[in-house]
């Protein structure tokens, strides 16, 4: 198993995810021995678009359509997000610190089955299969976050219902360390965050409470990384307002130079990228035709490389080596054998624990403090004119920049991040409008 052998993650981990497949597969066998009788424990509608005020139509709330006829076909059938999201809620039940980030990673350079799956079957396995079932175990795109979590949530409903598994918190301590390491971000973030968890009322464990519908803020994982973003909001803001403390031991008496921020984070990319020359695979995946034009001798024979690994088979070549004149007559044309392999950049390989404190000091060598501003002067404070995006698109330069690194780690779309921050400061404002009325209450 790759996960404990190459990532050397506990062994446990192996038996745990058996036997979670184990109850996957028993959920096959109740729908097969109940005919055409449909089970709701899949038919939960994951929206990651879901808002919080119930007059949200449901165009604007981005309520996904009904699957196509395929996707209905095979919608019982366990399929490679499965095996994905069994994986990762294995992990998540040890309480390791490994984001769907991470997943997605090793899923697009390879290293873990997803992208030509087919080919780990054994070829008399693949000629018994439908034709439906070739393109499931061969999909033809990066893995999709808003489809890995829809699909996890499903199976942790179902779970829940059917075996009454109650699936435990993430392991914060640990996930937040990496954060800041990660993204060079001050240590007081750590117990902000938690202060804003209690706030709030989060645990970071799943729960379901009979909902039809869920969305991105039922996720533990998003909530985590919003209210994590929200602090750093809060106290070290990305817009170019001054906001004075009214102490020197408030977090925000120290100011974060984003455009420092920036320049570090980016150097650290360009010094491990030329440690490692080539495009990655997910760049490689989201090339369009015309930038052919644009790009180099050595990204030419690295893409063509790619192209070879991903569309052909070398099992079946062997196979038909000495049947099939017009394919070998094809290949001697085009021969590739014992050419120099150019291997896509590893996208899972990030900076070296050197490399990252390197940076980490880097950043906050650049911290500035601001001047302390007593309570009697007028001032603008922290939180004040504090900024709300909707979407990606209202997002400033700096903030799209650190929204993306942070959503890489995290394991969420850019959009979906977007709408975590949204929905945790949305939650932020019922508490506050609570505390109001509950103070004019107690005033009358």
């Amino acid at each position: 198993m790759f996960l404990v052998q190459a990532k050397g993650l506990p062994n446990e981990l192996e038996s745990l995810v058996f036997d979670l497949w184990a109850l996957r597969v028993a959920q096959l066998a109740d729908r097969i021995a109940s005919a055409y009788q449909e089970s709701d424990s899949q038919s939960q509608v994951f929206s990651t678009l879901e808002s919080e005020e119930s007059e949200i139509t449901d165009n604007e709330r981005g309520i996904m359509s009904a699957p196509r006829d395929r996707d209905k076909k095979l919608q019982g059938a366990p399929n490679l997000y499965d095996c994905l999201v069994l994986c990762y809620l294995g992990i998540s039940t040890l309480r390791l610190p490994i984001t769907p980030g991470d997943i997605y990673a090793w899923t697009t350079d390879g290293d873990m089955a997803f992208r030509g799956a087919i080919k780990l079957l054994p070829l008399a396995m693949r000629d018994r299969l439908p034709a439906s079932y070739h393109a499931v175990l061969d999909p033809q795109t990066l893995m999709r976050h808003k489809r890995f979590y829809s699909t996890m949530t499903n199976l942790q409903i179902s779970f829940e219902k059917d075996h009454g598994i109650l699936w435990p918190a993430l392991n914060v301590p640990l996930l937040l360390y990496r954060y800041l390491k990660v993204l060079a971000l001050p240590l007081e973030l750590y117990d902000s965050t938690l202060r804003l968890k209690d706030l709030l009322g989060y645990d970071f464990a799943f729960h379901y409470d009979g909902r039809r519908q869920l969305g991105i803020r039922h996720l533990p994982e998003a909530q985590l990384i919003g209210c994590l973003i929200v602090c750093i909001k809060l106290f070290y803001p990305f817009d170019k307002y001054r906001r004075f403390p009214e102490s020197s031991s408030e977090p925000s008496a120290t100011v974060v130079d984003w455009k420092k921020w920036c320049e570090q984070m980016r150097n650290a990319k360009l010094e491990q990228r030329q440690s490692t020359p080539g495009l990655t695979t997910e760049e490689l995946t989201e090339l369009q035709e015309s930038d052919v034009f644009e790009m180099r001798s050595d990204q030419l024979d690295q893409y063509l490389d790619f192209y070879a690994d991903s569309f052909l088979d070398n099992a079946e070549i062997q196979r038909t080596k000495d049947s099939d004149d017009f394919r070998n007559a094809l290949y001697s044309m085009f021969p590739i054998e014992g050419k120099e392999h150019h291997l896509p950049a590893k996208l899972s390989e990030g900076l070296s624990h050197e490399r990252s404190l390197e940076t980490v000091r880097a950043v906050h060598n650049d911290m500035k403090t601001r001047p302390v501003v007593g309570e009697d002067q007028d001032a603008l404070r922290p939180g004040q004119m504090y900024p709300v995006w909707k979407g990606v698109q209202n997002l400033p330069k700096r903030a799209a920049i650190f929204y993306e690194e942070a959503a890489r780690l995290s394991g969420l779309s850019m959009e979906m991040l977007a709408m975590a921050v949204f929905f945790t400061e949305a939650r932020i404002e019922k508490w506050r409008s609570q505390q109001y009325e509950g103070s004019r209450g107690r005033g009358g």
